[in-house]
């Protein structure tokens, strides 16, 4: 069984796609997985380092608006097309979790007839997967709000890391893995894998202005970011690698609102406070909004407003341990595709019967 999977661009592409063929690999240990990225985004790190190869196509997203680049995105994106199709036609299956890296894959499958597979993190669909389903891909999706966007798709949990899916650590050990103090809240701030410079600088002033914070701050910036002074009550990280530990650690959370983060936020049942990026089509805003209408979270606009906002809602949350309470018990009411860690064991047994199909 020769398995592909297309991801790429940001970790809330290439994590699941890794968590799917751990998974896989584990269930069958004699199938030949691959990726396919670009040598440009995060998978040419997080790949090779997980273990698996990497084939590369040229880093080209979609163009949203017009330009000059634009003008002849045409030409690079059929050579990079033909690129894809000489890459897939030696596999059995190909696997996407959206973005262009995805749409290369899945478009080079359908057109040399190779069995494929999607899945939709985000609450509002992405144009990658929606022409995917249209191409007859099986295509699953994590928010019932999506299921109704996207051709015969059905609920499936996103996939997770291991370490994601074990059980959470004490906090009192997960606070000294990362030598914070024990004895006060402890803030987890993440940015998203590609970092978000606002956020960052608003934390940057938090830690300059706040002196004594009465709790500790887990801060990861994003790997290109220069990193702050550390200090006992505050640990600045380019990227976390074990983000279950630091979601164990954690009595609140402050994140952007991609749908890996809130994936992972919502299974260690963290309070949370979501700052949505608004680009593509809003999807941060959506993905937020179930944990949001059920009380686990809150949702703060970045509007001009917003640094007084979220240190004000920041400190009267640390200052009101049964609204954290309340906030975290919310997360059980979400449904199981939100809430859930069987999503890679579940992409995995799919993948398996779409070969076998083809071996009938």
């Amino acid at each position: 069984m020769k398995v592909l999977f297309a991801a790429g661009g940001s970790a809330g592409h290439v994590d699941p796609a890794l968590a799917t063929a751990e998974a896989l690999k584990d269930l069958s240990p004699t199938a030949s997985i691959t990726f396919m990225g670009t040598n440009a985004g995060i998978e040419s790190k997080l790949v090779p380092s997980a273990g698996f190869p990497l084939l590369t196509i040229e880093k080209l997203p979609f163009p949203r608006r017009l330009s000059i680049s634009s003008l002849v995105w045409p030409m690079r994106a059929f050579s990079n097309l033909q690129r894809a199709r000489r890459i897939v036609r030696d596999f059995d299956v190909v696997v996407g979790f959206g973005g262009y890296v995805s749409a290369f894959g899945i478009l080079a499958a359908y057109l040399q007839r190779v069995p494929r597979i999607v899945h939709e993190a985000n609450a509002l669909p992405g144009m990658a997967n929606r022409l995917a389903a249209r191409l007859g891909a099986v295509a699953f999706v994590s928010y019932p709000r999506a299921e109704k966007q996207m051709k015969d798709a059905r609920l499936m949990a996103l996939p997770l890391r291991k370490s994601m899916q074990a059980a959470p650590m004490d906090q009192s050990e997960a606070k000294q893995f990362f030598d914070v103090p024990v004895d006060l809240p402890t803030v987890l701030i993440v940015g998203g894998s590609l970092g978000a410079r606002r956020l960052n600088a608003m934390v940057s002033k938090m830690v300059t202005d706040g002196g004594s914070l009465p709790y500790s701050i887990i801060h990861s910036l994003g790997h290109d970011a220069d990193l702050p002074e550390a200090s006992s009550r505050y640990r600045p990280l380019p990227y976390i690698e074990r983000m279950d530990v630091a979601l164990s650690a954690a009595d609140l959370v402050i994140s952007r609102a991609g749908a890996g983060a809130v994936a992972q936020i919502s299974r260690f049942e963290v309070p949370a406070i979501f700052i949505p990026l608004w680009h593509g089509n809003g999807e941060q805003g959506a993905n937020a909004a179930p944990a949001a209408g059920l009380g686990a979270a809150l949702v703060l606009n970045e509007d001009d407003a917003l640094e007084s906002r979220l240190l004000t809602e920041v400190n009267r949350l640390i200052g009101n341990s049964t609204e954290l309470s309340q906030m975290k018990s919310a997360y059980a009411k979400l449904p199981a595709s939100l809430h859930s860690c069987t999503g890679a064991h579940e992409m995995t047994a799919e993948i398996i019967a779409q070969v076998r199909a083809q071996v009938r």
